[in-house]
């Protein structure tokens, strides 16, 4: 009877790792979900069986309604300012990179997530999240991946609702031409609606995805967002 408990177990800690660094993108300031699904933003995963306090009969938890959000929308025409850093993925060498954030956009690290960095917003409601993208897959493959990862992740009531799915190629400001593939989608992880985009960019000439990054926010940030996410996309790099 212990070897199904175990696989189960091990079942959930794959999903987590797999989906946990765009939930974290909600509130940059608490951390990622863990196993028990007790941590704020990522919600509840999803048990595999009842728990104490859910029966199979129970019915099932209603949508959350967002509350409206009084913070003023991030303004367009944002200036920018080339960023440096280093990130180490699991298994694999040190990288170096480069990229374009919002000027005044703070520094932030996890030592859980030595593979990402984050630059975030005054009041730690927008940010960008960059990440060391190993081994690098196809962009394709990594959306399709992640949207699985959502929808067995985050609970009904949280309401995924995903707005767009992409491929395409964008101009670096090397010139050279990036395929890049997009997910955007929103969800309430507590009371507050979030806007969420996540990218995948090769930026080696081929469809391979090196690098991974997410630009978080609330939907009316959305024109802002864009800005961010085409300076980020356009001026990423790994620099050695």
């Amino acid at each position: 009877m212990k070897r199904p408990i175990l696989v189960i177990v091990l079942l959930l800690i794959t999903v987590l790792g797999a989906a946990g660094g765009y939930f974290a993108g909600d509130r940059w300031d608490i951390p990622a979900a863990t196993a028990s699904g007790e941590a704020a933003p990522l919600g509840q995963v999803t048990p595999a069986g009842p728990t104490p306090s859910q029966t199979p009969s129970d019915p099932p938890l209603p949508v959350k309604t967002p509350v409206p959000n009084t913070i003023p929308p991030l303004e367009t025409d944002l200036s920018f300012r080339r960023r440096t850093f280093t990130v180490s993925p699991k298994d694999y060498q040190s990288v170096q990179m480069a990229i374009e954030v919002p000027d005044g956009w703070h520094f932030k690290t996890d030592p859980k997530r030595p593979a990402e960095v984050k630059y975030l917003d005054s009041r730690n409601e927008r940010g960008v999240r960059v990440e060391a993208n190993r081994p690098p897959i196809p962009t394709k493959d990594a959306l399709a991946g992640l949207v699985i990862d959502l929808k067995k992740s985050l609970p009904p009531q949280d309401d995924l609702r995903i707005q767009s799915q992409t491929t395409e190629q964008i101009v670096g400001d090397d010139d050279q031409m990036r395929t890049v593939s997009t997910l955007v989608y929103t969800y309430i992880p507590t009371d507050t609606l979030r806007y969420v985009i996540v990218r995948w960019v090769s930026t080696n000439g081929d469809d391979l995805a090196n690098v991974e990054m997410s630009i978080t926010g609330l939907p009316d940030d959305s024109p802002a967002l864009d800005e961010v996410l085409l300076r980020a996309t356009q001026s990423v790099r790994e620099t050695g």
